[in-house]
Formats: C-alpha cells, structure tokens, sequence
C-alpha cells in the first residue's frame, strides 16, 4: 500500500473531510503505512497533495483540497 492510498483508506472510512494531522494519525492508529523519513507528516502531505485538484499537473485526482490542509476524497 503506497501512502496515498493509506490516506484513501483513512478518508473513505471517515464521515467527513479531515485535516493532514487526522490522517496521518489514522494511519499511524491502523497500521496502514509504515514511515521511514524523517518528517513523515510532510511527506503524506506533499503525496496527498501532488494527487488533488490543487496541483494542476495531476491526471488522475484522488483527493479534493478544501484549503487550509483539508482533503477528501475526490468524486
């Protein structure tokens, strides 16, 4: 499982729209991806956010950005 999909998980399982700090928890609480940097928050937030609809390069969108470090999962 690659983190952006770690974070898929987390987000189809959530009842609403969650901040990088709650996913990442998440992750942590379920064990779904195992970190190795050494700023493994900023890490799944840069793969979260180079597959939204805030990066204009991405073909494949998984996530939506509400702003301010807030995603869910794209349509």
């Amino acid at each position: 499982m690659t983190i952006a999909e770690a974070a898929q998980s987390v987000l189809r399982s959530a009842s609403k729209p969650l901040n990088v700090q709650e996913i990442y928890d998440e992750i942590i609480r379920q064990n779904l991806y195992s970190f190795g940097a050494k700023n493994p928050k900023g890490v799944m937030s840069q793969a979260i956010r180079e597959r939204s609809d805030a990066n204009p390069k991405v073909k494949i969108i998984m996530f939506k950005s509400l702003g301010q470090g807030i995603y869910t999962l794209a349509d």
